[in-house]
């Protein structure tokens, strides 16, 4: 089977060699460098650098976080494994076949095409940037779509790894397992979250930099609705997660509380100390598995969603303050 390591994408940032968190920044550089040559000699100035320095940023984050997203996705194997109620072997192929499937060459291409495909029908490309040659223009618009497909690329992972983990909801569940791999799981999906909120942030700056900004509200919309599928990536997995959580902890207890009636039915017909200093301790087990979170994010992933919601809340009144918008 082929490694999901073999992407397109995974291949060209290969080329340098250099770790991925630092691949990606020094090929952003690299592109940013010749794009002020080239503006320096086609142009006479370094004019709308800031509009390619924004770019480079952004295809430098958007990488990076792909990379490792890829590197992330190891430590599910052991998770699943824990979780599942299936034979090792058959957890181990379906998540091969999943992961192959998160980062599918073809299906990464394909979207990330059909996105900018998308983004330029909605007028979403258009930016109003004046240049004296068309090279330049043609320049800034091949790293912008660069950034673009990077972003589709990333927006199908997102969506893949959405899907993942309503698949492990419908996988027959494991009693003996651990809520620290649920938890486990909700952390990591609460990074992904993050990470695609930083890169959302970024874009959100672009606009703000390149003309014609917030200027219409088109525009709005479509910066706008980007932090409702964040919210609803973050929210419907977790819940998802939640779900299985509170499962499990439902069949423990059911469990645990027929032991329970045991140990006191024991304590009444033998009231000796240590029957009943074996009742509390079952009692103290009860009340720390009724305290038990059945949520696998707590107050910190709570913040960083509602910054998630804020954050261009607050950067179109700002537009809007300053006269941007008309």
């Amino acid at each position: 089977m082929q490694q999901s390591n073999d992407t397109h994408l995974v291949k060209l940032i290969s080329l340098f060699p250099l770790p991925y968190y630092l691949a990606w920044p020094f090929f952003s550089l690299i592109l940013f460098l010749i794009s002020a040559v080239i503006l320096m000699q086609l142009e006479g100035a370094m004019i709308h650098l800031d509009a390619f320095l924004i770019v480079a940023i952004i295809i430098a984050l958007q990488g990076a976080i792909i990379s490792w997203a890829h590197s992330k996705m190891a430590s599910f194997e052991d998770i699943l494994i824990s979780i599942v109620d299936l034979p090792k072997a058959d957890v181990i192929r379906a998540w091969h076949n999943q992961e192959a499937e998160i980062f599918s060459d073809r299906g990464i291409f394909l979207f990330a095409i059909v996105f900018i495909i998308f983004v330029h029908i909605a007028g979403i490309d258009y930016h109003a940037l004046a240049f004296e040659s068309n090279i330049s223009v043609w320049i800034f618009k091949l790293c912008y779509f660069f950034a673009v497909y990077l972003e589709g690329a990333g927006l199908y992972i997102l969506i893949m790894t959405a899907l993942m983990v309503y698949r492990i909801g419908e996988s027959p569940l494991r009693i003996d397992a651990l809520y620290s791999d649920f938890h486990s799981i909700g952390v990591l999906y609460s990074k992904f979250t993050i990470c695609a909120a930083i890169v959302y942030v970024a874009w959100g700056f672009f606009h703000i930099i390149v003309p014609p900004q917030f200027s219409s509200l088109q525009m709005i919309f479509w910066f706008l609705s980007f932090a409702f599928l964040l919210f609803a990536y973050f929210l419907l997995p977790q819940y998802r997660i939640h779900s299985m959580m509170t499962s499990i902890k439902n069949e423990k207890m059911d469990l645990f509380s027929s032991q329970l009636r045991a140990a006191v039915d024991g304590s009444f017909e033998g009231p000796t100390d240590e029957n009943v200093s074996h009742l509390k301790d079952m009692f103290l087990v009860q009340e720390k598995l009724n305290l038990m979170s059945e949520w696998p994010f707590g107050a910190r992933e709570i913040f960083y969603i509602l910054m998630i919601i804020l954050i261009p809340l607050i950067i179109v009144l700002l537009e809007i303050t300053f006269g941007i918008i008309e």
